[in-house]
């Protein structure tokens, strides 16, 4: 029966007592947080998201990047999850395209050059004309929205 105590004791040690010495000390609660991006109705991937708390002015701000079905798992310092509150919701996407190609010195074919577009209208990536916003709740449910960032644009990027 001792030995029973004793492993759970150790188990509880080794749970309780191991904190991330990564995670800053002074970041709060995280809870879960999924957005899906869609443009035009269609999942859109590689598009940086990124949580502004209303007011502004937090130090650490929560962001992900969208993957194959749209869907950006939110995180905070590279912990999932974002602070309790209310935030904007911020989407950008920039590709780069139009490669030009020349010849290195051992012969080979290399990209030297391409163009950069944004694909996402620039209204969605400002705090001041974004229209979508999101609050986090403390809770370990976390919380889950879907946001379009209209049709899909090609503006080069100077």
């Amino acid at each position: 029966m001792n030995q029973y105590r004793y492993l759970l004791l150790i188990s509880l040690f080794l749970l309780c007592g191991c904190a991330d010495p990564s995670r800053p000390s002074d970041l709060p609660p995280l809870f879960p947080c999924t957005i899906t991006v869609t443009q035009g109705g269609v999942p859109l991937e590689s598009a940086l998201v990124e949580l502004v708390l209303m007011p502004d002015g937090q130090k650490f701000r929560p962001s992900a990047t969208t993957n194959a079905d749209g869907i950006a798992e939110i995180l905070t310092y590279g912990f999932t999850g974002a602070p309790a509150g209310k935030y904007k919701i911020l989407v950008r996407k920039i590709i780069d395209d139009d490669p030009v190609y020349g010849i290195n010195e051992h012969g080979e074919r290399v990209e030297i050059s391409y163009t950069r577009y944004r694909v996402v209208a620039e209204r969605y990536s400002q705090l001041e004309t974004t229209p979508h916003e999101i609050e986090v709740p403390a809770t370990r449910r976390g919380v889950r929205t879907t946001v379009d960032v209209g049709e899909a644009i090609r503006i080069r990027v100077l």
